[in-house]
């Protein structure tokens, strides 16, 4: 413990020197014997106590005001993660062992990642967002299980499911300003209008584009909404990289093979062309890439502050005094005024 005014303690020295005057002061004669009677019993107990209990409410009043104080350190941590939309294909041909192997790979990436922010989007003919950017690990492990193939359709809009978690990472930062409708407009064309345009400019200047990444696990072939390029375009101008793990698809795609060949060679020349990779996850040493390059991605610095923590103390000495000071009080003009 600390004293702020350490210096008030000097006060005690004239109060130690009024209390043994006090004490030592001559008593008063009487012309009668009667006020001579000595206070029997009791009241001459507490006629001795009654000045130590008024020295010991001065004391605690000036240990009061001397500010007592205890002080300590505390180290603050801000670690600014990397914010991570995993996008999962929930379409008919992900059926059986491949949304499995989905499954898996993201629960083993999110286990090792407990400062991310990760969030969670699946699609098939349509796409949805299940879980917004968290670090609640419980939380993306039990949604990740209730992930079911065919659960938003039986197509695949690999495009929508990018999109959507695109929209995801800066859903906050959007507003008013900007809607999903319109900026999904802007970028479904064969260049990027000014209305995408603008929302990266606003983005850039608000500085929200650092340290976010989005990881699509698919078989790479899509059959219906936009293409997958546009969304991908849209990133790759905000800078921020997109990864894709692809699976085997377990049942039919509804694509030519020739066409499915030719999209999935389209989405990993525009996956890369963010600064992304594409790997396959039957290999396991390519998922072991995968998620070696994911760790590579910089966060922010990590901000360690150490700050000096007081808690302050004057409120016990400052109850104590006025307790003993009511004591005083009391004893001094009832207790010793009662025969």
């Amino acid at each position: 413990m600390t004293f702020a005014s350490p210096l008030l303690f000097l006060l005690l020295i004239p109060f130690g020197f009024l209390y043994l005057f006090w004490r030592e002061k001559k008593f008063l004669g009487y012309s009668s014997l009667y006020y001579m009677r000595e206070p029997a019993g009791s009241k001459r107990l507490i006629a001795r106590l009654n000045k130590p209990v008024f020295f010991g409410a001065a004391f605690f009043a000036i240990v009061a005001i001397a500010h007592p104080q205890t002080r300590y350190y505390q180290e603050k941590t801000a670690l600014q993660g990397r914010e991570i939309i995993l996008s999962i294909d929930t379409s008919f041909s992900m059926t059986g062992t491949a949304i499995e192997t989905i499954k898996k790979i993201v629960g083993d990436f999110i286990k090792k990642r407990s400062n991310d922010l990760i969030g969670i989007t699946i699609f098939g003919t349509d796409a949805a967002l299940i879980v917004v950017p968290t670090m609640e690990t419980q939380l993306l492990e039990k949604s990740l299980e209730r992930v079911q193939a065919s659960q938003v359709g039986y197509q695949t809009a690999i495009g929508e499911g990018l999109f959507t978690s695109l929209t995801a990472l800066f859903e906050k930062e959007m507003g008013k300003q900007f809607t999903i409708k319109d900026l999904r407009n802007s970028i479904n064309k064969e260049y990027l209008a000014d209305y995408a345009i603008s929302f990266v400019k606003e983005m850039e200047q608000r500085e929200v584009l650092k340290n976010k990444l989005i990881i699509l696990f698919t078989d790479g072939i899509y059959n219906i909404g936009i293409s997958p390029t546009r969304p991908l375009r849209l990133l790759k101008r905000m800078g921020i990289k997109a990864y894709v793990v692809a699976v085997k698809a377990s049942d039919v795609t509804g694509v030519d093979p020739e066409v499915a060949a030719e999209h999935i060679e389209e989405l990993k020349e525009a996956v890369e062309s963010t600064g992304g990779k594409y790997y396959h996850a039957e290999n396991f040493e390519e998922v072991a890439k995968f998620y070696n390059e994911i760790d590579k991605i910089e966060r922010d610095k990590i901000t360690i502050e150490t700050v000096l923590k007081k808690k302050d103390l004057y409120l016990f000495p400052t109850l104590a005094s006025l307790v003993l000071l009511l004591i005083s009080v009391f004893l001094e003009n009832v207790w010793m005024r009662v025969p």
